[in-house]
């Protein structure tokens, strides 16, 4: 996405600390929506994958885990989203920073596939080695 159409700056009109934060807050949905399908993707990867690396009656995961991981994330994640807005007031400049949310947003993705990235690995280790996982 070009940021010069996604910026809320018009005509050289310097913005004030509330568009800035009103910009950011537009973008929550699509942030909370491809970090939440990365993270749903890579618990489906966790389930699948997962259990394909362990032995039988070895949770690669604890279910609990399954169940409040995702919830804790979600709510860190957009801690450090409005934290993102945050920083981009304090450092006041009449824009926001576009830079600013795509590095936020990149941050969180990798960070939400990363268990489902460890559940491949763990599997293709058990294809490669063929002794499965405790």
């Amino acid at each position: 996405m070009d940021p010069a159409s996604d910026s809320p700056q018009c005509d050289g009109i310097m913005l004030s600390r509330g568009a800035i934060i009103l910009w950011w807050e537009k973008k929550r949905i699509r942030y909370n929506a491809l970090v939440g399908l990365t993270g749903i993707f890579s618990i489906v990867l966790v389930l699948v994958a997962g259990s394909a690396a362990v032995k039988p009656g070895v949770d690669f995961e604890e279910p609990i885990g399954l169940i409040f991981g995702p919830i804790v994330f979600g709510i860190i994640a957009n801690a450090c989203y409005t934290a993102g807005w945050i920083v981009d007031i304090s450092l006041y400049r009449a824009a926001p920073r576009y830079k600013l949310f795509q590095f936020g947003l990149i941050i969180s993705i990798v960070l939400a596939g990363l268990p489902g990235l460890w559940a491949v690995i763990a599997w293709l280790i058990t294809l490669y080695t063929g002794h499965k996982f405790d």
